[in-house]
């Protein structure tokens, strides 16, 4: 045989380790795509849920703020729900701003004051599966459920409460 016949199954051995390196190689990129994927996706969500509740928190803390004169704040029992109001005069007429939640989001019902709550009219503010309010000593503290069952909490001391009000 000539030198050149027993090279050819060195030849094949070279070629097959190359093709499993590169096939080990695609498989590898292949998991770390997909790891990262489901990583992305994880924290994302996580991130999202954040965003919502702390813009949820952000959003309800101002409309106290906002609403911050005495007299104005109350936490009411409307059937089952669990209502804050926040009162303020516009053109000579009481209006009530109810904030509530029904289970599966944080809804917002503005209405004259003479208007029994209802909510039905109230409009989605964000998703949550819980939301209860406490008033004490012009402290007024605000606990959010989130969907995913974390609970967020924030607390706002009422200007009004120096006043003798809320």
């Amino acid at each position: 045989m000539s030198a050149r016949s027993s090279l050819h199954p060195r030849g094949e051995m070279r070629g097959a380790f190359i093709f499993a390196l590169l096939a080990a190689i695609a498989l590898l990129s292949m998991v770390v795509v997909v790891v990262g994927a489901r990583s992305y996706r994880g924290i994302n969500a996580m991130a999202e849920q954040a965003f919502l509740s702390l813009t949820g928190m952000s959003y309800l803390v101002g409309k106290v703020r906002g609403a911050d004169a005495a007299g104005q704040i109350e936490i009411v029992q409307e059937g089952d729900l669990t209502v804050l109001t926040l009162g303020q005069e516009l053109d000579g007429e009481r209006y009530l701003t109810y904030i509530y939640c029904d289970g599966t989001k944080v809804c917002e019902y503005f209405a004259r004051a003479d208007v029994a709550f209802s909510a039905d009219y109230g409009e989605k503010i964000f998703d949550a599966s819980g939301l209860s309010f406490s008033l004490e000593n012009g402290l007024l503290q605000i606990s959010i459920v989130d969907a995913g069952g974390n609970t967020h909490e924030g607390a706002v001391y009422l200007r009004a409460a120096k006043e003798g009000g809320a």
